[in-house]
């Protein structure tokens, strides 16, 4: 049972990608004459497993889901060799916020995940499962398949890709030329975190009660946390176990 209503969210179109993405059916056409591929968006926050593992590296069956809309849609990733040819975030960043753009964030992070393995694919695609889990779940009830599949999409994130970064821009007034400055961030700190301290993501614990049970599921993992601290959170650090 769902404690958000169903939402429809706002039709948006990438000029510069083709692709109109939509909560509900629309024309896809333009006066100029230009073909406009028009993406139906999901705006329910249950989720039909397509298979066991969907979403979880090595697994790839999101590919054949016939409900996920982003089969037929390129996303492309960023190459050192073609820097300004991705459109990745540009196509994440017009899904909807909110529940009702929740489903169709794990459908696209897992299609990205299925076509190119990295870490950064897996941390999103286990970040929009957690948020799937958040909207499907109320006092009364929370949906344990959501759980269930982001807990191993958490996990898949450190088993198989422990050391992947991802990129953050900022602080262009650093910079000599005036432009953004790009900085890393372990994935495996993110997702742990995520997992760790609620404030992190806003969304219901997936380990509920005292976060020191986090720490307890994580070595059962093979894996240890020193927790970040404040103000900035910046220092947790995740290791491998030894034992």
């Amino acid at each position: 049972m769902s404690n958000h209503k169903r939402t429809q969210p706002a039709v948006i179109l990438l000029l510069g990608l083709g692709i109109l993405l939509s909560g509900g059916c629309e024309s896809p056409s333009k006066s100029d004459g230009t073909v406009v591929n028009a993406i139906v968006l999901p705006t329910d926050v249950v989720l039909n497993l397509a298979c066991d593992n969907v979403g979880i590296h090595p697994e790839t069956c999101v590919l054949e889901d016939p409900e996920n809309p982003f089969v037929t849609t390129p996303i492309i990733e960023f190459d050192q060799n073609n820097p300004g040819a991705d459109n990745k975030f540009d196509l994440f960043n017009s899904i909807p916020a909110g529940p009702g753009g929740a489903k169709a964030r794990f459908y696209f992070w897992a299609t990205a995940l299925a076509r190119r393995p990295s870490g950064e694919n897996q941390f999103y695609t286990a970040l929009a499962l957690h948020e799937l889990f958040d909207a499907n779940s109320n006092v009364l009830s929370e949906d344990e398949i959501a759980r269930a599949q982001a807990l191993k999409a958490y996990r898949s994130l450190l088993d198989n890709f422990f050391g992947s970064v991802t990129v953050f821009q900022c602080c262009p007034g650093a910079s000599p030329d005036g432009e953004p400055v790009g900085f890393a961030v372990p994935l495996n700190e993110l997702g742990v975190d995520a997992l760790f301290r609620t404030d992190r993501t806003g969304f219901r614990r997936l380990v509920p009660g005292d976060p020191i049970l986090v720490l307890e599921l994580l070595l059962e993992w093979g894996y240890a946390y020193q927790p970040a601290t404040p103000p900035n959170f910046d220092n947790g650090v995740v290791t491998v176990g030894e034992f």
